[in-house]
């Protein structure tokens, strides 16, 4: 009984009435009460040990994810972090790197030139030291055309970077194949038919002279032929005359080394002297072979009977 309960029943005693209330019912029912659900509680503890369990692994699992998690949103912050700071660096490195003076042409070199000197070429070119590097670079393919247009010696130039801030020239020139002459005076031809102004006192030992050119245009059409000639045969020419007629404008005279003199036409130069060498081979002395209609050959004092050696048309055996 609790304490209230005593009292209670002591003054109900005085007052000879009795408790509405039966203790002892009271207490047990109680007692068993609390008995039943202690049960209850222990029964449904020991029923349930999985519920338990689970419950226990589910609070372990988070608390050692947990760690894992807060592991992870670091990275990813670093990441972001450094990611923004590269960013910031590369620009402020670019921004550094165009007002240095690194960003600007230095130096400017040139390679491959023998006939033309280096320093014409560089001025040529209209390349400027101290201004922008990339701009002009972005523009090499005017500067090289610069360079090609103003010398006529240039067959090729191209422009590339070398080293940090320094451009290299690289020059690849017009070979001179032969020298024209005009009153006693050399003047070199490139390869392309260019006649050079350069002027030269005696010529030059292995070099055709041609002589009694007088348009440009014609020179340009035998070059295109003579290049086409094998080496050997063109180390045996040592002299080419102007020589056409009324009725053809093409007629060249070949003075060769080996005392023949040779008459063709400029368009039929690399094909006619493909022959050249059987017949001066059946030639007693020196003479003329002549290549204009077919192919003659005969000596220079025309005594005897002018003999045709070959066609043009037939193949050398």
């Amino acid at each position: 009984m609790t304490p209230w309960q005593k009292e209670n029943l002591e003054y109900l005693k005085t007052q000879g009435d009795q408790p509405i209330w039966n203790s002892s019912k009271e207490t047990d029912e109680t007692e068993t009460a609390l008995e039943e659900n202690e049960t209850v509680a222990e029964e449904s503890a020991s029923e349930n040990p999985e519920t338990e369990e689970k419950q226990k692994k589910t609070y372990e699992s988070f608390a050692d994810r947990l760690p894992k998690i807060k592991e992870v949103r670091n990275k990813r912050l670093y990441r972001r972090l450094t990611l923004i700071v590269s960013v910031f660096l590369i620009a402020i490195v670019i921004v550094l790197y165009f007002v240095s003076p690194l960003s600007k042409l230095g130096s400017i070199s040139v390679t491959g030139s023998e006939a033309v000197d280096s320093q014409k070429i560089i001025v040529q070119s209209k390349l400027e030291k101290g201004k922008s590097l990339w701009e002009q670079f972005g523009d090499r393919k005017i500067y090289e055309e610069k360079i090609e247009r103003q010398l006529p010696r240039v067959k090729k130039a191209t422009i590339s970077l070398n080293g940090i801030n320094s451009f290299n020239i690289k020059i690849e020139e017009y070979k001179v194949v032969a020298l024209e002459s005009a009153n006693n005076v050399f003047h070199p031809i490139l390869e392309n038919g260019k006649i050079l102004p350069e002027e030269m006192k005696a010529p030059v030992s292995g070099m055709p002279v041609f002589q009694n050119f007088k348009d440009q245009a014609i020179i340009k059409n035998l070059m295109n032929s003579y290049n086409k000639l094998p080496e050997d045969l063109k180390q045996n020419i040592s002299e080419i005359r102007y020589a056409p007629s009324n009725a053809n404008k093409e007629l060249i005279n070949l003075h060769m080394k080996d005392a023949n003199e040779v008459i063709v036409n400029i368009s039929q130069l690399e094909e006619k002297m493909a022959y050249y060498s059987k017949v001066a081979s059946q030639m007693e002395k020196p003479g003329i072979i002549d290549m204009e209609v077919g192919i003659f050959s005969y000596p220079f004092n025309n005594e005897a009977t002018e003999e045709s050696v070959e066609e043009s048309s037939q193949a050398v055996e």
